[in-house]
């Protein structure tokens, strides 16, 4: 993706934190010949410094089909985005814009349709998103439970590079930021972790400085 250099940021534990914090991504790869995307819950994780991202798509997406035959793939993570109003900039002569977060990994996915290899996947899985309905799922009906898991296939991707843009206005006169922190800091949960990231990067000043 196109990033500025004042938008680049290349801290593999923040990259990591909006991954794992964000993990409903794009998953893009070639069908055909053309671009084929499949949004997707995936659970990301790193263990001896290699970052994993393990995810599942139904059978019946062509998807799974495709990047066995061409494993090259994208991930796309979509953080925290808002409008930025141009009434919100100390001068009149500005534009709207819209600040976001976004982080894009790429790898070599490698397909595992094993029964074992896809529970595995869905106990990370529920682990990740609602540990307590661990003991539901192993009470279900084995026969169902089976052919449940033949619906999906599972893929794991192993990052070879990351790539974070984080436009947050730092790029803003520092007269232009008061408006936008207070809005950012009234407005919804967006605007808020905007506001949340920004402090936190030191580009705007917190409350105790």
């Amino acid at each position: 993706m196109y990033v500025p250099k004042h938008f680049e940021q290349n801290d593999p534990a923040l990259l990591l934190e909006v991954m794992q914090r964000h993990n409903f991504a794009s998953l893009v790869s070639n069908l055909d010949g053309v671009p084929f995307a499949t949004h997707v819950p995936v659970v990301v994780g790193k263990t001896d410094g290699i970052v994993t991202i393990r995810g599942h798509v139904a059978r019946a997406n062509p998807h799974w089909q495709a990047l066995l035959a061409a494993p090259d793939a994208l991930v796309m993570f979509h953080g925290p985005h808002t409008y930025i109003s141009p009434t919100l900039y100390a001068k009149p002569n500005r534009v709207p814009t819209w600040n976001y977060i976004a982080v894009h990994v790429s790898g070599k996915a490698v397909i595992d349709d094993t029964v074992e290899g896809k529970l595995a996947l869905l106990t990370e899985s529920i682990a990740h998103h609602e540990p307590a309905y661990k003991a539901q799922f192993d009470q279900l009906d084995g026969g169902l439970r089976a052919g449940l898991v033949n619906t999906i296939v599972g893929f794991t991707i192993e990052v070879a590079q990351l790539q974070g843009k984080f436009k947050l206005g730092q790029h803003r006169l520092a007269e232009d930021r008061p408006e936008m922190q207070a809005w950012h800091a009234a407005g919804g949960e967006n605007e808020r972790a905007i506001a949340g990231w920004m402090e936190r990067l030191g580009y705007w000043p917190s409350e105790n400085d």
